[in-house]
């Protein structure tokens, strides 16, 4: 595989890759690596590559004209090989047996085996036979037009077509990459895909950027290996030729090595351990020790998933567990409940009152519930005959032959007095473990003594939690915050794009879930 960096600094590029993986691949030959420079496609004697922006601003801009030359050099496939042969005679005669004849024309290219050769000899020879290996290819076709003229077919010796001036096939295109904080992020996913390829130009950006037009004419897409922002994209290509090389057939001395590294699965990877048994009082966990690979496999899994779960939200929020995954680390929305509590909840004035149900919020929140995976739906009320009517119209659903889908969602509505009975209840369920109890508020000041969490942060924390999760959703004016002290964290507010602010209870209980435990779209 090819890499060429247009950089005006390519003395930063070599030092980095004369080492290591990378170093002990090129030296074999299995990639190249060269660069490019844009102040060799200047014409001033300043060599100038940069000028002010148009609109006025600080800083400078990479020209367009250097830039452009210069990706266009980078771009351009190797040259072909050229085989003469020689005038195709009105009459071939060869004799002696064919493999005899075409055994001559063919090239010996097993690798050096005499002890003697030392490891840079056979490097140098393995990174020479890489240089060669495109002329080959066209020995190759010459020797076959060669036996096929010893068959008797003189017109295969005719030399073929020339192929169009600066003509590429589509597989061997080089594909071009500008490094920018402007890019999409690089991932794993994108390191594969990128490592099918043959060639790869890598632009390194300087000063404030590089004028639009370049990029518009010369670049396929842009990539950014983080939100942050460095002097210029040297560091980025380098990162790429790294992250891409390991994929390269040839390039790991184990292939499965890169598929045990972090992303590669969509997780990080686990903790590592090597000799001693034991450091300053640490072991290395007994299982890894154990010589059970199965055992050491499942807990490998399970240590990648609950290190996602707590240092990359992102990350584990786009994970798609396997059935034995969910055995390994049991799904959050299986011990997942939620709470309309219509007591203790306060009204527009701040005043504590107990409200009234209706079917909707039976209905519409027991089929959220059932979406989304929850293990029951409580309907929180201190008034016998609220919880009497909650438990009779999910009866009537239940009993419904033609609505089996509601029947399902409707049997995991439950009632209580109080938000303490549900709590206990759970933990009766759950051996004895507390349910975390999250509360949920329009109001940014609610529960001022519980921490806040975003969606994304509460699914990292209670992943690795086994207790139950609880969720309260308030109906009226919301919760009566001072009057639940179980409250342990509280989800951020939902906001939208005006100052309205003002969802009904089971419209916000479905975007809660949908947020924790939905797809990403």
């Amino acid at each position: 595989m090819k890499f060429t960096v247009v950089t005006i600094l390519p003395e930063l590029i070599e030092p980095a890759l004369v080492a290591g993986v990378v170093g002990r691949a090129r030296e074999a030959g299995t990639i190249t690596v060269d660069t490019v420079n844009p102040r060799d496609f200047t014409t001033d004697r300043h060599r100038t590559v940069d000028d002010s922006p148009y609109g006025g601003g600080p800083g400078m801009v990479m020209k367009a004209e250097p830039l452009l030359a210069a990706i266009e050099r980078a771009s351009e496939p190797p040259p072909p090989a050229q085989v003469v042969l020689p005038p195709a005679p009105d009459k071939l005669e060869l004799t002696g047996d064919v493999e005899d004849i075409t055994s001559t024309l063919r090239f010996n290219r097993a690798e050096p085996r005499d002890s003697t050769h030392d490891i840079a000899s056979t490097r140098r020879f393995q990174r020479a036979a890489s240089t060669i290996e495109h002329a080959l290819e066209n020995v190759d076709a010459s020797i076959e037009r060669v036996e096929a003229a010893i068959g008797g077919d003189l017109e295969a010796l005719a030399p073929g077509e020339p192929a169009a001036a600066g003509a590429t096939t589509a597989k061997g295109r080089a594909h071009r990459i500008l490094l920018s904080p402007s890019g999409k992020p690089l991932t794993q996913g994108r390191v594969r895909e990128l490592a099918a390829l043959e060639h790869l130009v890598l632009v390194c950006g300087r000063y404030e950027g590089v004028d639009q037009r370049a990029i518009d004419l010369a670049i396929d897409e842009e990539l950014s290996i983080g939100d942050y922002v460095l002097s210029g994209g040297e560091l980025g290509a380098l990162v790429i030729i790294d992250a891409v090389a390991r994929y390269v057939p040839g390039v790991l001395g184990e292939a499965t090595s890169v598929d045990d590294e972090s992303f590669s699965a969509g997780l990080l990877e686990y903790p590592q351990y090597t000799k001693p048994a034991e450091v300053r009082g640490l072991a290395v966990p007994a299982v890894l020790m154990s010589g059970n690979h199965a055992a050491i496999a499942s807990w490998r899994r399970q240590q990648s998933m609950q290190r996602t779960a707590a240092r990359r939200p992102d990350l584990w929020r786009s994970f798609q567990p396997t059935k034995a995954d969910n055995k390994l680390l049991p799904p959050l929305r299986a011990r997942t409940h939620i709470a309309l509590v219509h007591h203790p909840v306060v009204d527009r004035v701040g005043t504590v009152i107990t409200t009234a149900l209706t079917n909707f919020d039976i209905h519409d929140i027991a089929r959220s519930s059932m979406t989304f995976g929850l293990a029951g739906y409580h309907i929180v009320t201190p008034i016998t005959s609220q919880r009497e009517k909650a438990q009779h119209i999910a009866g009537l659903w239940m009993g419904d032959e033609q609505g089996e889908h509601r029947a399902a969602a409707l049997r995991l509505v439950r009632t209580a007095d109080s938000i303490e009975t549900v709590i206990a209840n759970l933990t009766a369920e759950h051996g004895g473990t507390a349910p975390r109890v999250v509360a949920t508020s329009a109001r940014s000041t609610s529960f001022p003594a519980a921490p806040r969490r975003t969606s994304s942060e509460l699914l990292a924390e209670a992943t690795l939690d086994p207790a139950p999760l609880l969720i309260l959703l308030g109906s009226g004016w919301g919760l009566a915050d001072h009057l639940i002290p179980s409250v342990s964290r509280v989800l951020a507010p939902i906001e939208g794009g005006s100052d309205w602010n003002h969802l009904s209870v089971r419209s916000a209980g479905a975007v809660i879930l949908d947020r924790l435990f939905g797809r990403p779209a």
